[in-house]
């Protein structure tokens, strides 16, 4: 665990002791949670120097949800130092209910997945929501597991924090007529739609999509860990080839296959389809690599999986920075 979390920890000590790193984003955005200013940049930016005295140039949008900051807004009512502090034991927190909760490999093996997953650490270090993704997906399957599929979908629900690394969940749902999961699902999305309303206002959809078409939330495209980053400088016309050949693929996966399997190629299917995706949400791919390591039959497809669980492949995607 201290090769891994040890250097990327130190690489970002400076960040962990200002307080700049991305939960500077999220509590920003909580404590302007039902005023116009939730997705104006200015405001953002003048709230993180008021409460913590430090700012950042990425750090001044929210590329969340309303609902998420509004499900912040009473750590948001501490100061910054003690909810930055509660913030980074809460995701060590969800990281451990991962390990205890995942259903589909021994907890020796989780643990060393995570203790060996680079995107992890980066994740941790750099204050990210992305490790909460673990729990809730974790919580997903050992609630369907237990027979409780409505529970299911209402936890997997909670992964729209980051909605564009969970686009092929839904079809993979669908063909495998997972209908309880689905409408827990629903259930949740209506939830969640509804405290968007509340935290942002009836029209927070407008201003939430300028957000996200402002070019300036994608610095240095050339390290994200999908199709977008890996061809950034190619022929368009590659990209869109390699592109569909994906879609195809991971589409031929999850109609062909079974569920386990499916949900594998839906996981890593959507973080390569993803547009926007950098280091620490490649998190998403530690289900699907332990999938891949407990349950697949062939040993060189096994092997891959543990090579792209170390944190060499993530080394090298960091050196086109």
């Amino acid at each position: 665990m201290l090769i891994v979390f040890g250097p990327v920890f130190a690489a970002g000590s400076h960040n962990v002791k200002t307080g700049a790193d991305d939960f500077l984003g999220l509590y920003a955005s909580a404590r302007l949670v039902g005023t116009p200013g939730l997705y104006d940049a200015d405001q953002v930016r003048r709230t993180q120097l008021e409460t913590a005295g430090v700012t950042g140039p990425s750090l001044h949008f929210s590329t969340r949800l309303p609902c998420f900051p509004l499900m912040l807004w009473p750590l948001a009512q501490l100061r910054y130092t003690a909810a930055h502090a509660i913030w980074y034991l809460l995701r060590f927190v969800a990281v451990a209910g991962f390990i205890v909760l995942w259903p589909h490999s021994s907890r020796s093996l989780t643990a060393v997945v995570c203790c060996w997953s680079l995107p992890l650490a980066a994740g941790l270090a750099n204050g990210q929501d992305a490790p909460l993704l673990l729990f809730w997906l974790a919580l997903s399957q050992r609630l369907e597991q237990n027979g409780r599929p409505f529970g299911s979908g209402l936890a997997l629900s909670m992964c729209a924090a980051k909605f564009h690394l969970f686009l092929l969940l839904p079809l993979l749902l669908l063909r495998h007529r997972r209908w309880a999961i689905l409408a827990g699902g629903l259930t949740g999305g209506m939830i969640l739609a509804g405290l968007c309303c509340i935290a942002g206002g009836l029209d927070w959809p407008v201003h939430y999509l300028k957000t996200l078409s402002d070019p300036s939330i994608h610095p240095n495209p050339r390290i994200m860990p999908n199709l977008h980053g890996l061809l950034s400088g190619a022929p368009g016309w590659l990209e869109v080839g390699i592109l569909s050949a994906t879609v195809l693929g991971a589409l031929v996966c999850i109609l062909r296959t079974d569920y386990l399997t499916g949900f594998t190629a839906a996981l890593a299917g959507s973080l390569l389809l993803s547009y926007h995706a950098y280091t620490a949400d490649a998190v998403v791919l530690v289900p699907a690599l332990l999938l891949i390591i407990e349950y697949s039959r062939v040993l060189v497809v096994r092997y891959a999986a543990f090579v792209l669980a170390s944190p060499f492949p993530w080394l090298l995607l960091l050196k086109r920075r």
